[in-house]
């Protein structure tokens, strides 16, 4: 079996047609359950927060802001870390997706 480091998970799926390498970016290589730092309900509070926020703005507005915001490091110090990471993980989600409408 292939790995990257002893401590990640196989990249070997054996089935009983044979043996397929996945590549490390096909699937998660850390399970977020076992995300200890992270408050799954202050990340909910900061996805819907960014949500909302993006849904009150024209469209041109929200996709700037969202562009002009994921530019910018986060200061994990000043504000909750978990509601930081809801909240990009929406404006993400929002410019990845191409969803210039509505991002729900």
């Amino acid at each position: 079996m292939t790995t990257i480091e002893p401590d990640l998970p196989e990249l070997d799926i054996v089935t009983q047609y044979g043996v397929a390498t996945r590549l490390p970016t096909s699937f998660p290589l850390i399970d977020p359950e076992l995300d200890v730092a992270l408050d799954h309900d202050l990340f909910q509070h900061g996805f819907d927060d960014a949500l909302t926020r993006l849904d009150s703005m024209p469209t041109p507005w929200a996709h700037h802001f969202a562009t002009l915001t994921m530019a910018t490091e986060p200061d994990l110090a000043a504000d909750e870390p978990s509601y930081t990471r809801g909240y990009r993980a929406a404006l993400y989600g929002y410019l990845r997706h191409g969803n210039r409408q509505s991002p729900r």
